[in-house]
This record gives structure tokens, C-alpha cells and sequence, in this order.
């Protein structure tokens, strides 16, 4: 008797559980599909009052004229296309399969003349070159810059059609572009064979053009970072953040030849204006905030493209977790389809919030410097929400937003590089007609430049004196915001955050 009743109760204690539980649960997916839609019809409406958009299409760039599009030569035409998702296949992978022959296997020399002020001297660059038979050399004499320009041209003929063409082709664009070329539903899946073939032109231009300032050719090193100044434009004006990434990079391998052209005054009047004009027009904010919008409209298109998986409205569902996530077992689709609807609109609010609170609108309103602020804080609130069951709504953007610290930082420390080169040519210019340096950069508006460049970390012009040697010292006053009179910090990276110093341009060895 008292067995019946205790089990009676048990049964009726587990059913009341059981209805409890179930109750919750479809109170809790009626609440979350109700909210998730609230606030996402409010984050589209903030979306459209701030002048952005959700369509990557958008933001594509407009396709150049084949005839002033420098990366339409036949060498590189159609080296942006993906046939079957398969890089060696047809033209295309021929053509890409032929720019590995650029790639070097032997370390190169450091290259500290841009971050310390040191040289180094041209013949080990030529025993690396010997060493890894990258280009053939005679192996019994010292190789003039000359020897290794016209070996470098003997072997890679395209080095040499890109400079000749640089000078009449003035926009660059890889083929397909990306108006023309098919795009996935799921943007995150968009193949970019180019970018590699890209780094390495940059790579074997560099070569070229320190090979041409070891020669005292003005021209050749002029046009050789032109061209990889335009291989970095290209990259950072299709909207995605790995292009920017990459443009950034190969702007950086132009610094190098330049800042030792001009310790070495090799450069003529003529060639000078063109590099001017070149780093004049490639400001860093246009194309980050590029970057960030194409960013935004990916996300959302990947939490898109998983809500309707999820919905079975899409052939392939079972593909996306893995595409997304990279990893086939991650979360398999039925899991997907047991969350409520309203999820995944509480994943995009956050996700597009995010991006336009801390990435947009700061680039917007305060430039790089406000940029690598609004990154801290962003770290900081993902950090604070990584808990999933505390903040479910936070899982996607803990999973997808990029590591925009480092990459404000980075854009940072190129924007003050590429003005640093700017005011740099046009010093070099006044050295070319007054056989010496200005005492103030203010000396060179508006003869050689409209105004005086700023320092883009504090809005302040570049701090600039002339030293002893007769010679000069451009510096930023770096994320610090404290001028230290140009010292050069030793023993960290200049794009770490931690980085205590000033960026300095000078051509003297840093003390």
C-alpha cells in the first residue's frame, strides 16, 4: 500500500516536472523568437539611420578599364578566378603556378632601415640570391645592383612588363573582379587565390627595387614600388578584411628600397613627384572602414546562410557549421535546428551592434587612433561575455569578430608609416634644389606639399628636427601619446600594443 501510494506521488512529482520543464521551454523559445525579432528589426533600422548596408554587393569595387588596369597584362589576367575551388586548374592556375617561381626559400637580410635607421650591405643580399640559386649569378665576382636587376628580369620577365606598364596603366585590379565573378551564397566560402600570388610579385618587386637603388637606376626603383604600391591598393579596395591585411603587408615591403633610395639620394626630381603622389593617394582610414563594412555584411550573411540551413531552406545545411566553423563535427545540423528561431537574430543584433559601436563609428568619427580604443573595449566585452549560458546571445560574436586590436594597430602604425614616406619624398625633393634640409617641415607647404603631415596619433604635425650629420629624424609619437624626442624603443615590435616609444624615420642608426 505505502509502495503504491510513494510510486503514485513519484509519477506525479516526474510528471509535473516534466510539464514544468516543457512549459519553460516553450516559454522560453516563444520569449527568445519574440525578442530576437524585436531587436532585429530594430538593429536593420540602425543599420539604414547610419548610412551602412547589409549588401555586400554594395561595396564592390567598379571593374577599371582593361586598357589602365596595370593587373590586366596577359602575365596576370584572370589570376583572381576559381575554377571547381581547385587553384591549379585551368589558365588561371597555370598563371598562379607560374608567380610561385617568385618565391624565395633563403631568409633575407634584416630589414631594419625603416625601424632602426641600419643598412644593410647589398652583398648579402647577393650571397642569399647565390645560396639559394634563386637567380643565376656568377659565383666568381661581386654582383653589382646591376647583375641582380638583369638576372631578376632574365627570370621573371613580369617584373619588368610591370614596370614598363606601371606608367601607363594607372589603376590596378585583379581579373575577375569581383562585380564579375560568381559569388557563394555564404561569402565566408569565397576563394581568394590571389592574394598569395600578389605577395609574392611584392616579394620579388622589392628584390627589384633594392637591386635597382644598389645600381643607382632612379627609374627602375621608382617604377618597382609603384607597382607594389598598387598591388596593395588593389588588395585593399576589394572589401574584405584579409584584403586589407594583405594590402597592408605588401605596402609595407615598399618602405624598405624607398627609405634606403633616399638615405642614398638615388631618386630624381621627376621620379620623386611620382612616388609622392603614389603614397599622397593610399590613406589607410578609407580603406579599413571598407574593410569593417564588408566585415559586417559577411557576418551577417553567415548567420543568415545558418538560420536558413537550420530552417531546411538551404540543399547544403549540413556543410555549414563546418564552413563556418571549420570543423565537420562541431555542431551537426539537428542541433542547429532544436534552437529557437529568435536566436539567431539575437546573434545578428550582436554581431552588427558590435561592428557599428566599435568598429564603424569610431573609424568614422575619430579616426585610426579612437580605431585602436574602440578595440580594446571591444576585447574587453567579449571577454567579460564569453560565459555561452550567461550570454547565449554573445556566442556568435565571440566565434567571428575579427582581432580588431591588432588589426587598428597595425593600420595604425601603416598610416604613420605612409605619411612619414610622403613628408620624406618631399624633404628629398627640397634636398634635390636647396642641397640641403629644411629646418622646419613647415618650409615645404605649399611648394612640395598642401600642408604639413600629421602625426596620426595625436593630430599633431610630425615632430622633425635636422641632426648633426646634416641628415634629418622624422617621428610619431606612437600609441603611448608621449613624445620621447624620437628614441626608438628596442626589444618589442612597434605594432604591439605594449609597444613605450616613438615610431622614428631616420637615417642614422637608432641609439
Amino acid at each position: 500500500m505505502f509502495r503504491r501510494i510513494t510510486s503514485k506521488r513519484a509519477t506525479r512529482t516526474l510528471l509535473w516536472i516534466v510539464i514544468t520543464i516543457v512549459t519553460l521551454t516553450v516559454l522560453l523559445f516563444v520569449w527568445t523568437n519574440w525578442s530576437g525579432k524585436r531587436r532585429w528589426a530594430a538593429t536593420k533600422a540602425l543599420i539604414e539611420r547610419e548610412g551602412e548596408t547589409r549588401d555586400f554587393h554594395k561595396l564592390l569595387p567598379i571593374t577599371p578599364p582593361e586598357a589602365s588596369n596595370l593587373l590586366a597584362i596577359e602575365p596576370l589576367d584572370g589570376i583572381a578566378a576559381d575554377i571547381e575551388s581547385d587553384n591549379n586548374k585551368g589558365g588561371p592556375g597555370a598563371k598562379r603556378k607560374a608567380l610561385v617561381a617568385m618565391k624565395w626559400n633563403g631568409a633575407m637580410p634584416p630589414a631594419e632601415g625603416v625601424t632602426q635607421g641600419k643598412t644593410t650591405d647589398f652583398q648579402e643580399w647577393v650571397k642569399i640570391l647565390r645560396e639559394t640559386n634563386f637567380i643565376d649569378l656568377s659565383a666568381n665576382s661581386q654582383a653589382s645592383g646591376n647583375d641582380v636587376l638583369t638576372a631578376l628580369d632574365a627570370k621573371l620577365p613580369v617584373l619588368k612588363q610591370l614596370a614598363d606598364e606601371v606608367v601607363t596603366r594607372p589603376q590596378a585590379m585583379f581579373t575577375p573582379g569581383l562585380r564579375e565573378r560568381e559569388m557563394p551564397d555564404l561569402l565566408f566560402a569565397l576563394r581568394l587565390p590571389h592574394y598569395n600570388a600578389g605577395q609574392n610579385l611584392a616579394k620579388a618587386l622589392s628584390l627589384r627595387a633594392r637591386a635597382a637603388v644598389a645600381s643607382k637606376d632612379s627609374v627602375e626603383a621608382t617604377r618597382s614600388l609603384l607597382v607594389i604600391t598598387r598591388l596593395a591598393q588593389a588588395c585593399k579596395q576589394e572589401p574584405l578584411m584579409i584584403g586589407f591585411l594583405v594590402g597592408n603587408t605588401l605596402e609595407m615591403m615598399a618602405l624598405e628600397p624607398l627609405w634606403l633610395g633616399l638615405r642614398e639620394h638615388v631618386f630624381s626630381e621627376g621620379d620623386l613627384m611620382r612616388l609622392q603622389d603614389a603614397f599622397a593617394t593610399d590613406e589607410t582610414t578609407p580603406a579599413l572602414l571598407l574593410a569593417m563594412r564588408g566585415e559586417l555584411a559577411a557576418g551577417l550573411n553567415a548567420v543568415e546562410h545558418l538560420q536558413t540551413a537550420a530552417e531546411g531552406q538551404t540543399k547544403d545545411g549540413k556543410n555549414v557549421a563546418a564552413t563556418l566553423f571549420a570543423s565537420g563535427n562541431s555542431l551537426g545540423m539537428n542541433v542547429w535546428r532544436m534552437l529557437p528561431n529568435g536566436l539567431f537574430d539575437h546573434w545578428k543584433s550582436v554581431i552588427a551592434n558590435m561592428e557599428l559601436h566599435h568598429l564603424i563609428q569610431p573609424l568614422k568619427n575619430g579616426g585610426l587612433p579612437q580605431s585602436v580604443r574602440a578595440g580594446d573595449a571591444v576585447a574587453s566585452e567579449i571577454k567579460s561575455r564569453a560565459n555561452m549560458i550567461l550570454h547565449p546571445d554573445h556566442i556568435m560574436v565571440n566565434l567571428m569578430l575579427p582581432a580588431v586590436t591588432q588589426i587598428s594597430v597595425n593600420a595604425l602604425l601603416t598610416e604613420t608609416r605612409r605619411r612619414q614616406a610622403l613628408a620624406a619624398v618631399a624633404l628629398e625633393r627640397f634636398h634635390l634644389r636647396q642641397a640641403k634640409y629644411p629646418r622646419r617641415l613647415e618650409e615645404l607647404v605649399p611648394s612640395l606639399l598642401p600642408a604639413a603631415p600629421l602625426d596620426p596619433c595625436d593630430g599633431k604635425p610630425l615632430r622633425y628636427r635636422l641632426t648633426e650629420s646634416g641628415r634629418f629624424i622624422l617621428w610619431s609619437v606612437g600609441f603611448d601619446g608621449r613624445d620621447d624626442a624620437g628614441k626608438v624603443t628596442a626589444g618589442t615590435k612597434l605594432n604591439k600594443r605594449e609597444y613605450v616609444g616613438d615610431w622614428a624615420w631616420q637615417y642614422e642608426p637608432a641609439k
